[in-house]
């Protein structure tokens, strides 16, 4: 996927992992880079970043969990530039906990942006992009999360993030060939997501003061920057899995072994292991029709 004169829309494009990609694009090349953000103006400053780099920007107000917000902020886009080819549906929240101590409240709270979020952008970006016939690439944040971690104290966040990747596992299936898919699965990074409760609504538990031990580890994290790069050369490179830190490889090799090992003592295979296989079953069915 070539990242030369595209046009990039970057949500939570404002600060961290958003800023880092957004900077990256405009490294390579992108014509056009929107910014969206619930803030605003850090959204500004970023898109006055990319433009001194030499790619054209636009910041848009956008509230990822609302799905008329994410309408409008294609709507801008289309007008601002007459096409875009590139999503990276990045904007995402966290909040910890024991699970047990947590509310109802909290889980809406992140599922509305993590997952609903990144839903309303598929759709609303993805339905375009089918129409559009030409080129496009999609990415999702997920995390290390995504792909094994079981990460203590934050078990809506872990939980939200599986099902991104699940999310985007079923896209890339579902998209026309033109149409690609990635998820970017990252570690702990230098971001600001200790402090998004400030922007929580009312409705939903309200702004609360940041997470000091949150924040001092995620201050150790890897540079947004070269988060951002590593996303965009992934795109680059058609990947699906889009990974950042050596380390996460060791959460995928205990997750793997555990579930072998489940299917070893549990599930042997037999001669007509398959005859229960969903896909193999719609198969048949459908070529029954």
């Amino acid at each position: 996927m070539e990242i030369r004169d595209k046009v990039a829309v970057v949500t939570g494009g404002a600060s961290g992992i958003g800023r880092g990609i957004a900077l990256a694009l405009a490294e390579r090349g992108a014509a056009g880079i929107v910014v969206a953000d619930l803030e605003e103006e850090r959204a500004a400053a970023v898109t006055r970043e990319v433009t001194e780099i030499g790619s054209a920007g636009l910041a848009v107000r956008c509230d990822v969990s609302d799905e008329a917000s994410v309408e409008a902020l294609a709507e801008r886009a289309w007008d601002r530039f007459a096409r875009v080819e590139l999503l990276f549906n990045n904007a995402g929240v966290s909040g910890g906990g024991p699970l047990l101590d947590a509310t109802a409240k909290d889980l809406r709270w992140i599922l509305s942006v993590n997952l609903f979020g990144v839903w309303y952008g598929c759709a609303v970006f993805g339905r375009r992009f089918r129409d559009q016939q030409t080129p496009a690439w999609i990415v999702n944040t997920g995390s290390e999360h995504s792909l094994g971690f079981p990460h203590p104290q934050a078990g809506f966040y872990t939980a939200s993030k599986h099902a991104v990747l699940g999310l985007t596992d079923v896209l890339r299936h579902e998209l026309p060939p033109h149409v690609g898919v990635s998820i970017l699965c990252p570690g702990v990074v230098r971001t600001e997501l200790y402090g998004a409760t400030r922007n929580r609504p009312r409705e939903l538990g309200g702004p609360s003061e940041p997470d000091g031990l949150a924040q001092a580890v995620m201050e150790r994290g890897m540079d947004p920057l070269d988060v951002g790069r590593l996303a965009v050369a992934g795109v680059e490179r058609e990947e699906f899995y889009i990974v950042t830190h050596p380390h996460a490889r060791r959460y995928v090799e205990e997750r793997s072994r555990e579930i072998l090992g489940a299917f070893d003592r549990q599930a042997t295979a037999d001669s007509d292991a398959d005859r229960y296989d969903v896909m193999r079953i719609v198969g048949e069915v459908l070529a029954q029709r």
